[in-house]
């Protein structure tokens, strides 16, 4: 009898397009990622290698370039390692022509990320930010007071229900609240934010150019937040930037690892 495809039903969360950790998030033993690297993947950069091993010097454009790159500003920031070892919880990265995507944590099978040809870094960075097991910031419970949901999207949120088309399966994925184990204060800053403009998910919608408005407070907490990216381009000073891990995404990682903690 084959029981994997039953246990990798039961055991994989739906991946995220997922500075936050939902409850039922597990952390990576002794904060280490086991991750492999698939030949389709390697060869965007024409590499002989069969891990992370020089990445440096690959070209930049490359999709392996920006994986290695994430992996290696991830660890940076927080302090979470990640070793080329091929096993079973290891974390696959491949090339997938449809999304780029991530299981969000720990899973004991099944842990991967998806990379669509041509993704930009942010969006890569932003599926580790998964990997590590952050959530969506505008997935807290408390969003509320920090931004105001289009009247549209909270239709849909409320009405969707079982549907199965594929509005309804993009907007249960990535739109409910989420009962959170660790959060920081609400960061507009996050790189685990969206965009209030998410017209490429639904071209066929102009409503998707606006999902959401910042309340006074929420204008408040991004005025704090933004100095932390004053020497970056414009397109990064905003909420739902994909430019780099803020000062709490990564301060959220630590804790979630326990690396903050004294020694």
């Amino acid at each position: 009898m084959k029981i994997w495809p039953v246990l990798l039903i039961l055991l994989l969360p739906s991946a995220t397009d997922a500075a936050s950790v939902m409850k039922s998030t597990r952390p990576w033993p002794n904060a280490t990622v086991p991750y492999h690297l698939t030949p389709d993947l390697l060869k965007t950069a024409g590499t002989k290698s069969k891990d992370c091993t020089g990445w440096a010097k690959w070209p930049a454009a490359s999709a392996a370039h920006k994986v290695c790159k994430a992996m290696d500003d991830w660890y940076q920031r927080s302090g979470v390692r990640f070793i080329a070892r091929d096993r079973i919880d290891s974390v696959q990265i491949n090339l997938n022509r449809n999304a780029t995507t991530a299981t969000v944590g720990y899973l004991p099978i099944g842990n991967q990320v998806n990379i669509q040809p041509g993704a930009n870094y942010g969006s890569i960075l932003h599926e580790f930010g998964h990997t590590l097991g952050l959530a969506h910031e505008h997935q807290r419970t408390d969003r509320a007071n920090f931004l105001t949901i289009e009247p549209f999207l909270q239709t849909h949120l409320d009405t969707c229900g079982l549907k199965f088309d594929p509005v309804c399966n993009d907007v249960r994925n990535a739109f409910p609240t989420k009962a959170m184990r660790l959060t920081s204060d609400y960061d507009p800053c996050s790189l685990m934010h969206y965009l209030a403009s998410q017209t490429p998910r639904h071209k066929e919608d102009p409503r998707w150019g606006r999902i959401f408005t910042l309340t006074a407070k929420g204008k408040a907490a991004e005025k704090a937040c933004l100095p932390q990216f004053a020497n970056l381009p414009p397109r990064c000073r905003k909420v739902g930037q994909k430019c780099a891990i803020s000062i709490q995404d990564a301060a959220i990682e630590r804790r979630f690892h326990g690396l903050d903690q004294p020694s």
